[in-house]
């Protein structure tokens, strides 16, 4: 049965150590890029903001804005905080989906 110690630093070469400084540099920029992205989950439904939803939409939040007064989104307004439940926008957009042409 072989034994595996925990290596050293001084055990690595130059190459191997860059490697792994590189990998670790990755891991933690991927940690980074998720928790950019998660959003806590209240009651099972995840809540995005009107700045977020209008990047992932690619509309201003004029537009955002505009869809509200016609009645076309569905938001919250917690103390002018205007959010929107994540799964009401899913649904809307499978709702309002065109398939491309055969």
């Amino acid at each position: 049965m072989k034994i595996i110690t925990a290596m050293k630093p001084d055990d690595l070469t130059k190459t191997e150590l860059h490697n792994l400084y590189r990998l670790i540099s990755s891991i933690n920029e991927s940690a980074r890029m998720l928790a950019d992205i998660s959003r806590p989950m209240f009651n099972g439904i995840r809540y995005i903001s009107d700045s977020e939803l209008a990047n992932r939409l690619r509309v201003s939040k004029r537009t955002l804005a505009n869809y509200r007064a016609a009645g076309i989104l569905g938001y919250y307004n917690v103390e002018g905080k205007v959010i929107y439940a994540d799964c009401d926008i899913e649904d809307y957009l499978k709702d309002h989906y065109i398939p491309p042409f055969q």
